[in-house]
């Protein structure tokens, strides 16, 4: 799930019988659904453009999407079932099975990093160019630079099955863990601020997670996979 810079949510339906990426208004109103090549996990807007790249793991592949028309692009065979997927520098980073993949902006390989031991469900990258790794089934946050080198890795007993990421303006990371309920917050330097927001708030195996664009609202991707979503609204003004 990500917000398009005039407030609208892009959601990537995972259920296997689905392959579409959907445009919502904030207000819950659907608006239109693009058919994609496969289905769906992963999904970034390559900044100042109105592309978006998604990954499609059933597929090893990745493909291109107009958000402003909702028309889908090309499909981009990868290497691997590549689920994580952020962009920087003018190029797209994919997370894949215990690898970091850095592909110019145009889909061709550059170089690989060994990062983890596991599936790496998300990515996300902060100002100052570090990305962010979600290795949900080992339960780590592992950080990395922009050369594939870890600056640090991030485990608690909660953090059980984290699975994706936002950052608020000032680069805290704001991780979903879906086994446990719970959205985590934690600080760029990675030490735990707080345990923003549990099950008795209405969490319930969230998944997706982002703010809007001036972070007024915080929005979660709620319930199983395999199942219908709820996206949750949280008022943070």
């Amino acid at each position: 799930m990500v917000v398009t810079k005039d407030n609208r949510l892009l959601l990537c339906y995972t259920d296997e019988r689905s392959k579409a990426l959907s445009i919502w208004q904030e207000t819950g109103d659907h608006i239109q659904d693009c058919a994609l090549a496969g289905t769906a996990w992963g999904i970034v807007i390559i900044p100042e453009t109105n592309e978006a790249v998604v990954t499609l793991p059933f597929l090893n592949s990745i493909q291109f999407v107009d958000i402003a028309s909702m028309v889908p692009g090309k499909a981009i065979k990868v290497p691997d079932k590549c689920y994580g997927v952020t962009v920087i520098k003018k190029m797209i980073i994919l997370g894949g099975m215990r690898k970091v993949y850095f592909l110019s902006i145009t889909g061709s390989i550059m170089k690989t990093c060994n990062v983890g031991s596991d599936l790496l469900l998300s990515l996300k990258v902060n100002k100052m160019g570090m990305i962010y790794c979600c290795e949900s089934d080992n339960e780590t946050l592992h950080c990395i630079d922009i050369k594939g080198t870890v600056i640090f890795s991030y485990k608690s007993p909660d953090f059980k099955g984290p699975v994706d990421m936002t950052l608020d303006g000032r680069d805290n990371l704001y991780v979903t863990t879906r086994r446990s309920n719970k959205v985590h917050r934690i600080s760029l330097d990675g030490k735990l601020i707080d345990i923003l927001l549990k099950k008795e708030d209405g969490l319930n195996e969230p998944y997706g997670i982002a703010f809007n664009k001036n972070y007024t609202k915080l929005y979660i991707a709620n319930g199983r996979y395999t199942e219908n979503k709820q996206v949750l609204i949280y008022d943070c003004a």
